[in-house]
C-alpha cells in the first residue's frame, strides 16, 4: 500500500513540477531546438540516402542548403569517378512529414542533362508526377547489368504524367524516346532512334517498343514484371539494313543470325542496381 501510494504521489507531484516556470522554459527550449535542428537538416544527408539508395551509382556533389530546399550536382557513376550531369534543385514542406509523405518538387539542367519532376515519398510507396528528363543514356547503366556491358551512347527522354510503385506494384503510364541510341560496348554505333511506351498497373507493365529511325529496325512487345525477381522481357522482330555488317556482334547477341532480313528476337533481362 505505502509503495502505492508513492508511486501516485511521484504521478500527483509530476504535473507540480511541469507547472514550475523553469521546468516548462527548459521543455519549451528543448523542443524549439529540435525544431531548428529538424528544419535545418543539411542536404548532406539527402546526398547520403541517395548514394544508399542507388547503391552508389548516384551521388550528390557540392550540396547546399538543406534536406527540405537546397542545390547540388547530381552526378552518375562512370568507373571509379562520379561524372555531374545536371545542376538539381529541391523543395519540399517538411510539414508533409506529419502526414506520413514527403513531396518533393525537383528541377535541374546541365550541359547534357535536364529534369523536372514531383517525387512523393511514403510508408513502402514511392510516386513520380509530371516528369520529363532529357538524360545521358548511360544512366541506363545504373539500373541494368545488360547495359553496363553495352556502354549505351545517346540520350534518353523521358515523360510520364503519373507513376507510382511499391514493393512488388507499380500503376502509370511513361514514354521513354532514345536518340542517337548507339552502344559503344558492343561496336555498336549510330543505331538510330527508338521510342518504348509503357503503360503498368498491377505488378506487370506492358512495353511496346518501335522504330522512329535508323539502320536497325524493332519492333517488339513485353512486359517489366515489378515483383522479385525484377525483369524485362521483349519479343519482337529485328532487321539491320543489308551494308551495316558492323551490327552483326548485336543481332547475334539477341538471337539474330544475319542482316538485311526481319527476324523474330526474345531478349530477357534482370533489372538490378537501384534499390526498391
Amino acid at each position: 500500500m505505502i509503495g502505492a501510494l508513492r508511486r501516485l504521489g511521484v504521478r500527483l507531484a509530476l504535473p507540480g513540477a511541469l507547472r514550475r516556470p523553469g521546468v516548462r522554459l527548459a521543455l519549451l527550449g528543448a523542443g524549439a531546438y529540435l525544431v531548428f535542428l529538424v528544419a535545418n537538416l543539411p542536404a548532406a544527408w539527402l546526398g547520403l540516402a541517395l548514394e544508399r539508395t542507388s547503391g552508389g551509382a548516384l551521388a550528390l556533389g557540392d550540396p547546399r542548403g538543406t534536406v527540405w530546399s537546397g542545390s547540388g550536382v547530381l552526378a552518375l557513376r562512370s568507373g571509379s569517378a562520379y561524372r555531374g550531369i545536371v545542376d538539381l534543385e529541391w523543395r519540399c514542406n517538411p510539414l508533409w512529414v506529419l502526414a506520413g509523405r514527403l513531396n518533393v518538387a525537383l528541377s535541374g539542367a546541365g550541359r547534357e542533362a535536364r529534369l523536372r519532376a514531383k517525387v512523393s515519398l511514403g510508408a513502402g510507396k514511392a510516386a513520380v508526377n509530371d516528369l520529363e528528363a532529357n538524360v545521358p543514356a548511360a544512366i541506363a547503366e545504373t539500373a541494368l547489368a545488360a547495359a553496363a556491358f553495352a556502354k549505351p551512347d545517346g540520350q534518353l527522354r523521358v515523360k510520364a504524367d503519373s507513376l507510382e510503385w511499391g514493393a512488388a506494384s507499380v500503376r502509370g503510364a511513361a514514354t521513354v524516346e532514345w536518340t542517337d541510341a548507339g552502344l559503344g560496348g558492343m561496336q555498336a554505333p549510330r543505331l538510330g532512334d527508338y521510342q518504348l511506351q509503357i503503360a503498368a498497373s498491377g505488378d506487370r507493365a506492358d512495353l511496346r517498343l518501335a522504330t522512329l529511325r535508323g539502320d536497325l529496325r524493332l519492333t517488339a512487345g513485353g512486359e517489366w514484371r515489378a515483383a522479385q525477381p525484377r525483369m524485362v522481357q521483349l519479343r519482337g522482330t529485328a532487321q539491320a539494313s543489308a551494308e551495316r555488317k558492323d551490327l552483326e556482334p548485336f543481332l547475334r547477341a539477341i538471337g539474330v543470325t544475319s542482316v538485311g532480313v526481319s527476324q523474330p528476337f526474345a531478349w530477357t533481362v534482370p533489372i538490378g542496381g537501384i534499390a526498391g
